[in-house]
C-alpha cells in the first residue's frame, strides 16, 4: 500500500511540475529532442529504426523533419547541421509559444 501511495505521489508531482515549465524550458526541451533526432539522422540510422524512438505526433513530425536533411560529409559539418536544427526548432517553438 505504501508503494502504491508513493508511486501515486511521484506520478502527481511530475504532472504538477510539468504545468510549471516556462515556455523557455519547454522550447529548450524540444531543442534537445531536435538535437538528438538530428544526431540520429547524421549517424545514418535507417528511418524505420529512428521512428521507433519517437512517441507522439510532434516527435514523429520532428524526426521526419530531421530526415528531410541530407547526411553531412564530415564530423564538423554534421555537428553544424545538428546545432542549426536544434536552434531552428527552439526559435520556432519560442515564436509559436507567444
Amino acid at each position: 500500500m505504501k508503494k502504491l501511495a508513493l508511486a501515486w505521489l511521484m506520478f502527481v508531482s511530475v504532472f504538477a511540475h510539468a504545468d510549471e515549465l516556462t515556455k523557455e524550458e519547454t522550447c529548450e526541451g524540444w531543442a534537445n529532442k531536435a538535437e538528438q533526432f538530428m544526431e540520429v539522422r547524421q549517424n545514418n540510422v535507417p528511418i524505420h529504426e529512428a521512428m521507433k524512438m519517437t512517441v507522439g505526433n510532434f516527435s514523429r513530425g520532428l524526426m521526419l523533419r530531421a530526415y528531410n536533411e541530407p547526411v553531412a560529409e564530415n564530423e564538423g559539418e554534421k555537428q553544424a547541421v545538428i546545432d542549426h536544427f536544434a536552434e531552428l526548432i527552439e526559435d520556432e517553438c519560442l515564436k509559436n509559444a507567444q
